[in-house]
């Protein structure tokens, strides 16, 4: 593959070696408990996991390639795992996680299992591309397959978790992002959308 680097991980993951954590999960991860188990899905070169790692909790970071394990296995509190989340079953237990964070990756099969590894009032945050809007063509994700259309992920979580907060995004480079915090019903009723403001949300 030409986005491949000699032996080490593709080029987008080595972005993570000294790119920011994501603002969405800076944002809301003062919800989290303390000392949460948190599940980074397709964590890269571990952009997101050196932020978890900082912050105290304890993180399964999973990705792929194996080739990303020297960038993120030595940070304290963080376990990595090669798993092919695109092949084969659902690789993690029920109620393993108080949070869940999926950021730039999207495999369609696997969006149903995430609500079932979170604890009961777990958190789910998801971002990533979605289709441009209408006279903006600049997504770097061209593939339809890996780019969400508009309100994909709330009628994804709308009938099986509380959706707290969600935006779409136009960046100055033409990208066009989606981005959700659900947060698993306690009482396992399914409950509707109930977009709150999540600015006051986070002062309580």
């Amino acid at each position: 593959m030409s986005c491949e680097i000699k032996n080490g991980p593709v080029a987008h993951s080595l972005k993570g070696l000294k790119g920011q954590p994501s603002k969405w999960l800076e944002r809301f991860s003062r919800l989290f408990p303390k000392n949460a188990k948190v599940l980074d899905l397709a964590c890269g070169c571990g952009r997101n996991t050196k932020y978890l790692s900082k912050m105290g909790y304890e993180v399964t970071a999973v990705d792929w390639d194996e080739r990303v394990r020297p960038y993120v296995a030595d940070l304290p509190g963080v376990t990595f795992k090669q798993v092919d989340l695109e092949n084969g079953t659902w690789a993690f237990e029920p109620e393993a996680f108080d949070v869940i964070l999926v950021n730039f990756y999207l495999y369609r099969p696997i969006l149903s299992f995430l609500p079932s590894s979170l604890v009961p009032g777990g958190y789910l945050l998801y971002e990533t591309f979605m289709m441009p809007y209408l006279g903006f063509d600049g997504n770097r994700a061209k593939n339809c397959d890996f780019i969400l259309n508009p309100l994909e992920l709330v009628d994804t979580y709308r009938n099986t978790m509380a959706v707290l907060a969600y935006e779409e995004t136009l960046s100055e480079k033409g990208d066009c992002f989606q981005k959700i915090l659900c947060k698993k019903p306690i009482d396992g009723k399914n409950l509707p959308v109930a977009l709150y403001d999540y600015e006051n949300l986070l002062k309580i």
